[in-house]
């Protein structure tokens, strides 16, 4: 037993000898329904409930039982939150990041727990203090079961109805291909604009090759441009990095075939090949050329200036161009992707949210 599930039980088992007030709450807010509720004490939550505690009661951060139950994805402890007791959770309870926990059981895949939750008819269009819903959160995350489970009951939530972002952004950006593909399928807006561009712009900018390629594959207009007016071959130019010659490269010669094909072949082989395109200026008109033209003067320049960066300097020097807010944990890296992926490594995740036992969710 670890410590905080026993020092969950003695909170307990005190509320009980001290009086009748059950609901009583420590330092942090939590009453012993919370304590029971993080720690899967599926029996004390019981108890505590034949006792009248109440699952309505916030902790300083907000946080409510179901939303601890939710994050840890315990199935069973939810549905009792929900069902028994004399004061039944109410599903769509926010906490001071107006999260509901939804939210906190589509950011880390608990598919069981979402599907509880949308029966008991949780809101999904609720969106978190950064415009998030819980689809949002499932892209960004790459959860593909939770995706396909919320935009099969509510594809609506694919609408381009913010500026700040949509959940094809968000799988774009962290490279969740598996996950891009499915929003694609399922009738997201390839086109659809943020304050950041359109989907190929956020692959491109964070280097996801393959995200790239899936987008390429939809048909979309490769020279999109942003709200500034840039499109993604602008971008790359400012932010110059083997992955940005990589997909420069890629989306060149995707310009000069007429938009008609995606090539097949590795990267590594497409860079070596005879078919080497031009990053265009950007007051270049996008104007079809021969594959056989050499290296232009402005590829030619952008091969220069990564010869003389490092990988790494200026990876951390984007970061801080773009927003501290952007780098979260690598760690947290979903079960579907992996699966999708084939190959078991960790993906890189960027994101704009933290998360800490102590935050609950």
């Amino acid at each position: 037993m670890t410590s905080n599930s026993y020092n969950g039980i003695l909170f307990f088992i005190f509320s009980i000898w001290r009086g009748p007030n059950i609901n009583c709450t420590d330092s942090s807010g939590y009453t012993a329904l919370h304590h029971a509720a993080l720690n899967g004490h599926k029996d004390v939550v019981i108890k505590l409930l034949q006792y009248e505690a109440s699952t309505n009661v916030a902790d300083n951060k907000g946080y409510f039982p179901i939303h601890l139950a939710a994050w840890k994805g315990d199935v069973e402890i939810v549905k009792i939150l929900i069902h028994h007791g004399p004061s039944h959770s109410r599903v769509n309870e926010q906490n001071n990041e107006n999260e509901t926990a939804l939210h906190c059981a589509a950011q880390y895949g608990h598919s069981e727990v979402v599907a509880i939750l949308l029966e008991e008819l949780t809101d999904p269009t609720i969106r978190n203090n950064k415009l998030e819903t819980p689809l949002d959160l499932a892209a960004l995350y790459g959860r593909l079961r939770v995706v396909k489970m919320i935009i099969n009951a509510y594809p609506n939530l694919m609408s381009c109805n913010t500026r700040k972002h949509t959940p094809l952004h968000l799988a774009a950006r962290n490279g969740h291909k598996a996950v891009v593909q499915e929003l694609l399928e399922a009738g997201m807006d390839v086109s659809c604009q943020t304050e950041k561009g359109s989907a190929l712009h956020e692959a491109a900018l964070f280097g996801k090759v393959d995200v790239v390629r899936i987008l390429l594959k939809t048909g979309v207009d490769a020279n999109i441009k942003d709200n500034l007016g840039r499109t993604v071959l602008d971008i790359l130019k400012e932010h110059p990095s083997q992955q940005s010659l990589q997909i420069a490269a890629l989306l060149q010669d995707y310009i000069e075939k007429g938009n008609s094909d995606v090539p097949e072949e590795s990267i590594e082989e497409y860079l070596v090949s005879d078919h080497q395109s031009s990053v265009l200026s950007p007051e270049d008109s996008p104007i079809q050329t021969s594959k056989s033209e050499a290296v232009t003067g402005e590829l030619s320049k952008l091969l220069d200036e990564i010869k003389l960066c490092q990988e790494k300097d200026y990876l951390e020097d984007m970061s801080h161009t773009i927003s501290d807010d952007y780098l979260d944990d690598a760690s947290k890296v979903s079960e579907e992707e992996t699966v999708a992926n084939g190959n078991g490594a960790k993906s890189n995740i960027v994101s704009e949210k933290e998360y800490s036992l102590n935050q609950g969710c």
